[in-house]
Parts: C-alpha cells; structure tokens; sequence
C-alpha cells in the first residue's frame, strides 16, 4: 500500500522544512551547542510542520552520527528507524483522545525509566490544548521540573486555551502558514518526485485551495493525481476544477452581472444548475469572495479587470456583495438546505422588499443627478452629460438636507447629526459647517463619518472638499433638573401668604376680643 504524499514527502531535517527558516536556525544551534531545554511549545496552523519539525528535533538529539549544523544524519540507526516509526524513545499522544487525569498519571509514571535506544526520551504532545483542567495540574510540575532525560515538545493550533502556568514552562516557536510561492515550491518538488507536469493554471488552483497549509497543499494535489489515468501525467485546470469540485469562473462572473442586472430569473436558474452539478456550495461562496475581493482591489487602484460584472458596480456594491456573502458562508455552514440560503441573495439584490423602499432608494440614486446636465445631440440620439465644478454656495445651504438623507442609509446615528447641523461658507475647497454641540463636532470628525460625507457630497455636488466642523457656542443648552434649579424656579405665593398673616395679626387686637367675652 503506498503512503499518501504528506506522509512520503514529509521533511526529514530542518533544512527541508520550508518557511519556518525563523524556527529551524535556533533549533539547529541548540542542538548544535547542547543547549536543550526541557519543554519547548510549537504553535501554528494546522499544516504547517510543528510535528515534522518535532520529529526532526527528536533525530537530532538523539542521531549517532549528527552534521556540524545541527541536522540529523539520516542513516544511522535511529534516524532510520524514527522514519518509519518505530523508535521506542519517541512517544507521540494524541492529546484529543488521551484528555484525562488518567493518561497523564500514566504517563508520569513512565518518564522516570531512562530511555532504551537513544540518548533522550521525547514526549510529542499533539493538540495539546485539548486536555484537560485536571490533566494540566498534573501536568504542571512534571512539565517544570522533569528528569534530565526527558524532552517535551508540545504541539497546538490554539494557544490561546492553553492555562498561563504551562505557557510560562515552555520556549514557544510560532509557525507561520505558507506563502503562495512557497506552496508553490512544495507543490512543484512533489509532482517532480512523481513525474508530473502541472499547468500554471491548475497551479494556481491548487495554491491559492491551500491556504498557506502545506500538507493541505499535498492532500489536495494526492486527490488530483489519484484521479489521473494513463501514461500522461499532465494535471490541466479542468481536471483540479472537476476533481476538486471547484466552480468555474465564468459561473462565478456571470451570477455576479445578474445581481448586478438585476436578473432575478437568470439568477436563480444558474443556482439550480450550480445545484444540478453538483458544485459545493461552500467552495463557490468561497472563490466569489476570492474574485470579488480581487475586484475590490482593483477598484481602489483604478485598475480594470476582464470580469463583465466589475464595468456594472461600484466600490459601494462590491462592499455590499462582500458582506451578503460573508453571510451566507456562516449560514451555510449550519444549515441543511443550501440552495435555499443561496437563492436568499437574490431578492437582496434584485427585489426591493417593498415599494415604499424601492422609492427611497431611487431617490437617493437620483440625488447625484439633479445637479447634471443632459443635452441631446442634433445628430445622435445619445445623451451628453455635463457636470458642474463650480458649485454655488446657496445651493449647498438650500439642499443640505439631502446630505442628510442621503446618509441615513448609511449611518442612522451621523444622519441625527447632520440634520443638526447647517453649513456655513465654502471656500477654497473647505466646506464649513455648524453643529450645536461638541459631541456632534466628535462623531463628524471621526475619519468613517468624514469618508462617507465626503462621498455624498461627491454624488449630489459633485465636489471633493475638505470637511471642517465648528460648535456654536450660543447653543443654550437643556437646563439640568436638579433640586436647587427646581426650586429656585418655583412660584413665591408660599412668601406672599406669609406676609399677609402677619400683617392681619398685627391689625387685631387680641386683649380687646376676650374683654367683651
């Protein structure tokens, strides 16, 4: 049975482990120099060589004939047989099945009896963020303090469960994923030691379904050659797109232009062909955002790309889209009817909810077009569009308010702001305006509420000005109600009753009523 190609690719020294150059240099002195220590903790993404390098650390110290730079030899005794796995001082747990208190006493039962064939025992904890409360403080002080023998080497992908006490015992080395030149270079070395041609397409593919992981690189390229027949070993596009269960681009693209169409029909006819063909819903979500982050870039840099939805929408929709399907990846994830979470975006996009939105909506569209010309040409029935530079003054202050509710789309809390607020002059390409209080003047100036006042008044004036806010300091503002403002405040007829007792006791003569009596 042959071993599949992670496994028979796998590095054997430091040297080979690619991308890790940050890691393999210390480690290849400490071995080189004998200055070892007792825990060391392997941090990184799945796939990206902290067991590989675990087991070459365990080579390396414990190699009989070991190289000058710290590399394992590769031919003695134990270099040959930690290979194939059967060197009896290399003991590999599985941290996610051997969890409890238990595995651990076991475990510290057995390090105290020195090792069989090589110089240290090396305890390769995998997933080690997976034990336990218990297990950990039974771990703690075998971790601190464990026989000279003994090296421990602690494999995670999420440090970030791991309890302080262990972190604080152990030299962490953070692995770092792969870039695409470098899983490139993995790719390559593989198919050269099994006599295959890939194309630069397909490379691509298989480069960018990685994702920085070498050994997902190496199972996706397994799967690919798995699927080849015949004596022409030549992996094509079409062949990773079909074994791989990958989309085509031009279904990408083409749902893409209906959204932005405004298509409904063809749209949801070419999700049932998606489902029809048996494309993974959540692979074709993933490379839409792919492409769709591609042309957000290509936006910003005013670049042009050859996809027909990317001349149809801007900056705006692209975020749009960004977000709808960042939503509908979390929800495909939980739910059991996928085409139906697909087929949501297109009322999203293509059917307003209600005609009362789809009103607002136009208006706002319309906003930026109040303010340009349309002439016909005598000789062709195509429209000339003319925009004004100049803006006057008086119509920014009379059509303020559709700033205002242009922005409401967009930020609710900025429009309360706005319709505060009243501009004041322009001038040099600076428009001033007034707000009551310094808390509005705050809110305005954070950079997201300048951007995007900035891009309204772009649309509707089609001016690009700087935006400085100033607070009136006649604003009276609420009186606050406390007791002494209460009662300071409160009519004096308490004061007045008072002084017409005493000037009734004062007319009365009190020793001249009881003499008639």
């Amino acid at each position: 049975m042959s071993s599949v190609l992670y496994q028979k690719y796998r590095s054997q020294n430091f040297d080979e482990l690619i991308g890790q150059e940050h890691i393999t240099k210390i480690l290849k002195n400490a071995v080189k120099n004998n200055q070892l220590t007792h825990a060391y903790l392997f941090v990184g993404s799945r796939g990206t060589g902290k067991t590989s390098a675990a087991r070459i650390l365990a080579k390396a110290i414990n190699c009989e004939n070991p190289l000058k730079d710290g590399n394992p030899c590769g031919k003695c005794g134990v270099c040959r047989a930690i290979n194939s796995g059967n060197f009896l001082d290399l003991i590999e747990i599985d941290a996610a099945s051997n969890r409890g208190i238990d595995q651990i006493r076991e475990l510290k039962e057995k390090i105290e009896f020195s090792p069989t064939e090589g110089k240290y025992k090396v305890y390769i904890i995998d997933e080690v963020h997976m034990l336990t409360t218990e297990a950990f403080n039974a771990l703690l002080k075998t971790l601190e303090e464990p026989p000279k023998h003994v090296i421990f080497v602690l494999a995670t992908t999420e440090v970030h469960k791991l309890p302080p006490t262990i972190l604080s015992r152990c030299q962490r080395y953070d692995f770092r994923l792969g870039t695409d030149k470098e899983i490139q270079e993995v790719i390559e070395r593989s198919a050269k030691g099994e006599g295959m041609k890939i194309e630069d397409d397909a490379m691509k593919i298989l480069v960018r379904n990685a994702r920085g992981s070498y050994r997902d690189a190496l199972s996706l390229l397994d799967v690919v050659f798995s699927g080849q027949s015949g004596k022409d070993k030549k992996i094509t596009e079409e062949e990773v797109r079909l074994l791989l269960g990958l989309p085509d681009i031009e279904m990408v693209d083409l749902l893409l232009t209906y959204l932005a169409d405004n298509e409904p029909k063809e749209a949801l006819e070419l999700i049932e062909d998606i489902e029809e063909k048996g494309i993974n819903f959540q692979q074709f979500v993933s490379y839409t955002l792919e492409i769709l982050r591609e042309a957000l870039v290509a936006k910003i840099k005013d670049e042009e790309l050859d996809y027909q939805f990317y001349t149809k929408v801007s900056q705006r929709d692209i975020l749009r889209l960004v977000k709808s399907f960042l939503d509908i990846e979390r929800s495909l994830k939980g739910s059991s009817n996928q085409s139906l979470v697909m087929e949501m975006i297109i009322p999203e996009f293509c059917v307003p909810q209600s005609r009362e939105e789809e009103e607002e909506e136009e208006e706002e569209e319309d906003l930026s077009e109040e303010y340009v010309d349309n002439d016909v040409d005598s000789s062709s029935s195509a429209s000339v569009t003319v925009v004004h530079n100049d803006v006057d003054f008086n119509d920014i202050k009379e059509n303020w308010s559709k700033v205002a509710k242009a922005i409401k789309p967009i930020h609710k809390h900025l429009y309360a702001f706005l319709d505060t607020s009243k501009p004041i002059k322009y001038e040099k390409g600076k428009l001033y305006i007034e707000v009551p209080f310094q808390f509005y003047k705050d809110q305005i100036d954070c950079p997201q509420s300048r951007d995007a006042i900035s891009a309204v008044l772009k649309d509707i004036f089609n001016i690009s000005c700087r935006l400085e806010c100033t607070v009136n300091e006649k604003a009276k503002p609420r009186m606050k109600s406390s007791v002494d403002v209460v009662l300071k405040n409160l009519p004096k007829k308490k004061e007045k009753k008072e002084e017409a007792e005493k000037s009734f006791k004062s007319n009365i003569d009190v020793e001249a009523i009881f003499e008639g009596m």
